[in-house]
């Protein structure tokens, strides 16, 4: 019959197996730090069924592990769930921050959007643009019809989902390409607005056209879509009309030269479905 110390011996030996298989460390190391191993364990008790909303360790957002190398005991700690989740909302809070939505839209969703039968297909389009099954989209449409709050929610969505998104209105890119001048940091500007994953370009027309501007929007639109970055466009002007806002003319308003406009465009129709928002101002609503 085995004895009291027989038992808590073989206890030991069973222990010290289940712990090797678990944490695949030499004997000796477990023989050294098993109380240590334990308390760790009990820690990580306390961390069961977190649903991240708070914590519960001495190390808040901390949870300890047993982390091997060679077989040898090592007590790290590492984020558990709630400061995983802190992190994430900080994150996402970041890139809203760097996405530069317009402070009037920033909170909008897709069910703050009025869908009606003139912006259907436009709003269906931006969920399509928002999940991934299209590369990019230029909406147009009269003034007050809802293209840059439409724009804004796609780029609302993809910063709640932890994606970056950068939202820049034409005429106030144009006007800060121009500022970057005197600090020479025109290039990184630039390279912001071609790099980025994902792009908005609102109210394209609406910038005072100049030999200059058509040459920024080129190499901004020219990068991406050679790149295949996703790239959504608003504007007040169909695509024959922007065409037409590009072009030199002469004193007399006649057309000289309308190629910088066609270059731009033609990258647009490659890489944007093109959907036309119908409808009365909404801006002007309850106005005599």
């Amino acid at each position: 019959m085995l004895s009291t110390r027989g038992i808590q011996i073989s206890q030991r030996q069973t222990e010290t197996t289940s712990l090797r298989g678990k944490y695949d460390l030499l004997a000796e190391e477990i023989e050294r730090h098993r109380d240590e191993i334990a308390h760790i364990e009990r820690l990580q008790d306390l961390c069961r069924g977190c649903t991240g909303e708070s914590c519960k360790q001495t190390s808040r957002g901390m949870i300890p592990v047993v982390d091997t190398s060679c077989g040898r005991f090592y007590h790290v700690l590492s984020p558990c769930k709630h400061e995983r989740n802190r992190r994430e909302r900080l994150r996402i809070a970041r890139l809203f921050a760097s996405a530069h939505i317009p402070r009037a839209y920033e909170a909008d969703t897709f069910a703050d959007y009025e869908v009606t039968g003139g912006n259907k297909g436009a709003v269906d389009a931006a969920r399509m643009m928002v999940d991934g099954e299209i590369g990019g989209l230029f909406v147009y449409g009269v003034r007050g019809t809802g293209k840059t709050k439409l724009a804004a929610i796609i780029a609302n969505e993809r910063a709640r989902a932890g994606k970056p998104v950068l939202f820049a209105s034409v005429p106030d890119l144009m006007a800060d390409i121009r500022a970057s001048f005197a600090d020479g940091k025109t290039a990184e500007t630039v390279r912001a607005v071609k790099e980025t994953p994902f792009l908005v370009l609102d109210d394209l027309g609406a910038e005072k056209m100049s030999e200059w501007v058509g040459e920024q929007l080129f190499c901004i639109v020219n990068h991406r879509y050679n790149e295949r970055l996703q790239t959504v466009v608003t504007s007040n002007y169909s695509p024959t009309e922007i065409i037409g806002h590009m072009a030199t003319v002469d004193r007399r308003g006649n057309v000289i030269d309308d190629m910088q406009g066609q270059r731009i465009m033609s990258r647009i129709y490659e890489m944007c479905e093109r959907v036309e928002i119908r409808g009365a101002d909404w801006r002007m609503k309850g106005a005599c």
